[in-house]
C-alpha cells in the first residue's frame, strides 16, 4: 500500500510532535492510576464480598498493559504508537457455575458492584449447568516474579529510540545497491495481580523488546528485488537489547546481503564422499515446492518434518534430508564467495552433510 504525500505529512508530524514529549506525559494518566491503588485492599475488598454473597471460590486480577510501537524509513518517521488499558476482572464459581465481569474503573465501589454482577451471571448460568464445577483443595500462594531486565523500555525518551533506528537505517544504507530500508521497535510492558478465596496472592512484571528491520535492494532494469530481514527476535528484557546486541553491524551485513542476493543464481550440486553424501546448495525458499534445476531439488513437506530432496538425474539417485540433520562447514565455495555456516536463501554456499 502506497502512502500518499497528505498521510505521510500527518503521520510525520504527528510522531515528530510525539518524539518531542517525554515518556512520561503519555503514561501519567495509568502510572497514577496504579501508584495510588492499593492492590491488596481491592483484592480484600471483592473476596469479602464475593464470600457475603456464597460463592464456592473467587479470583480477581488487576492488569494493565502498555505497548509502544515506532516505525521508521531511511530518514523519516512513519509512525509512533503507544497505547495503554488498565482494569480488573471478578471470577466466580457459584452452585456449580462460572460468573465473570470486569470494568476499566477500579474503585472499591466498581469492585463490589462488579463482584455482585458476577454472582448474579454465575447464579443464572447454575439453573443450565448439568454438571457443577468442583474445585481441587489448593493451598495459597505468594509470590511476585519479574523479568529479568536492567533498563525499563518505558523510561527511555521516544526521541532515543528514534535515533536508534535511524542509525539502524544509514548502516544499512551504507551498502551500495541497497535501495531503501524499514525498521521498526515495539515495546510490552504488562503489569498482572491476582487474588483469589485460597490465600493467593501473585504479582507478575513482564518485559518485551522487539527491534527489527528489513532491508530492500531493487534491480528495476532486471525488474526484481531482494530482501533481508532481521535475525534477532524479540525477548523478554528491556531496552539494554538494543544496546547491547551488534544490531548496527547486522544492518550494515544485510544491506550488502540483499545487493548480493540480486546476482545469486540458486543451484544444486551433489558430491560422493566414502561414508556419506556431502550436498552443495543454495537454497531459494521463494521457489518452495517447485524445482530450482535441473537435478530437481524441492522442499518436502510431510509427516511433521521439512526435507529438502536432491536428486541426481544422471545416477537415478536422490537422498531426502531432514533439515534438523543439516550440518553446515565453514568452507569457502569458489563460485559463490564464502561460506559461513549458516543457510542463506540465495547467494551464499555451505556444505550439507547427510548422514551415510
Amino acid at each position: 500500500m502506497q502512502t500518499t504525500r497528505r498521510v505521510f505529512l500527518k503521520t510525520t508530524s504527528l510522531a515528530c510532535g510525539a518524539a518531542s514529549l517525554p515518556s512520561r506525559v503519555f503514561a501519567a494518566d495509568a502510572t497514577a492510576a496504579t501508584t495510588a491503588l492499593d492492590k491488596n485492599q481491592v483484592a480484600d475488598i471483592a473476596i469479602s464480598r464475593a464470600k457475603k454473597l456464597g460463592v464456592t471460590y473467587a479470583d480477581i486480577r488487576i492488569n494493565r498493559y502498555r505497548n509502544e510501537s515506532i516505525f521508521t524509513r531511511e530518514e523519516r518517521v512513519l509512525n509512533v504508537s503507544r497505547t495503554q488499558s488498565f482494569g480488573f476482572g471478578v471470577r466466580v464459581l457459584v452452585k456449580g457455575a462460572w460468573g465473570f465481569a470486569a470494568s476499566h474503573i477500579v474503585t472499591p465501589e466498581s469492585v463490589r458492584r462488579v463482584t455482585g454482577q458476577a454472582v448474579d451471571i454465575a447464579r443464572a448460568n447454575s439453573v443450565y449447568q448439568r454438571k457443577p464445577v468442583k474445585m481441587t483443595p489448593a493451598p495459597g500462594i505468594k509470590a511476585t516474579w519479574k523479568s529479568a531486565y536492567d533498563k525499563d523500555p518505558f523510561d527511555v525518551s521516544i526521541d532515543d529510540k528514534i535515533q536508534f533506528l535511524l542509525r539502524l537505517n544509514e548502516a544499512a544504507m551504507k551498502a551500495k545497491g541497497v535501495s531503501f530500508v524499514n525498521s521498526a521497535v515495539t515495546f510490552q510492558n504488562e503489569e498482572k495481580f491476582y487474588a483469589s478465596t485460597d490465600g493467593s496472592r501473585i504479582e507478575q512484571h513482564i518485559i518485551r523488546s522487539h527491534p527489527s528491520f528489513t532491508v530492500t535492494a531493487v534491480n528495476r532494469s532486471a525488474g526484481d528485488f531482494q530482501t533481508r530481514s532481521s535475525l534477532a527476535g524479540p525477548k523478554s528484557i528491556g531496552y539494554e537489547y538494543l544496546e547491547t546486541y551488534p544490531w548496527l553491524k547486522e544492518a550494515g551485513q544485510a544491506g550488502e546481503e540483499a545487493v548480493a542476493k540480486l546476482s545469486a543464481t540458486p543451484g544444486c550440486t551433489r558430491q560422493i564422499r566414502p561414508g556419506h553424501s556431502s550436498i552443495e546448495f543454495v537454497a531459494d525458499d521463494t521457489r518452495v515446492g517447485r524445482p530450482l534445476n535441473r537435478t530437481g531439488s524441492r522442499t518436502v513437506v510431510g509427516g511433521g518434518l521439512r526435507r529438502h530432496q536432491f536428486s541426481d538425474a544422471r545416477q537415478n539417485r536422490h537422498a531426502s534430508i531432514r533439515f534438523q540433520d543439516l550440518q553446515f562447514l565453514r568452507r569457502p565455495h569458489p563460485a559463490r564467495g564464502t561460506g559461513d555456516g549458516r543457510l542463506r536463501r540465495r547467494g551464499r554456499g555451505g556444505t550439507a552433510l547427510a548422514p551415510g
